[in-house]
């Protein structure tokens, strides 16, 4: 598999509290602020560090119905990029992998991205650039 890390996302429930945290108490540099989309990302010495509203999160991958603070509320997705998605899926299922969400497009960042769980039940977004 040819995998690389690409960033990590913080759900967090109020964006805009943790967005002038993390530049303004942290000192983060910001590289996208798409706050009214519910999305905000820094660059913290060689990686990237994204916020992303949790409810959304849990939209996506349907755990709405849950309380915010089950331990099923995700608070963090860690993010890699690979070069062809439905390929490491195939494999990924072959396996066993537990599928949070299948792979989709996302026509905002025009990416496909599907997202698993590690066997602890950490979440993780693997993603295609479709660009």
């Amino acid at each position: 598999m040819n995998i690389k890390t690409a960033y990590t996302r913080l759900l967090v429930q109020d964006l805009e509290a943790c967005f002038h945290f993390y530049r303004d108490t942290m000192g983060f540099e910001v590289v996208m602020d798409e706050r009214r989309d519910g999305y905000a990302e820094f660059a913290v010495a060689n990686m990237r560090l994204a916020l992303f509203r949790r409810e959304e999160m849990a939209g996506i991958i349907h755990t709405t119905e849950m309380p915010a603070d089950a331990k099923s509320q995700d608070r963090v997705v860690l993010i890699f990029t690979v070069s062809d998605l439905d390929e490491i899926c195939e494999k990924l299922k072959h396996e066993g992998t537990v599928f949070a969400s299948e792979p989709m497009k996302n026509a905002n960042f025009d990416l496909k991205i599907a997202y698993i769980r590690d066997p602890d039940g950490n979440l993780i977004g693997l993603f295609e650039n479709l660009a």
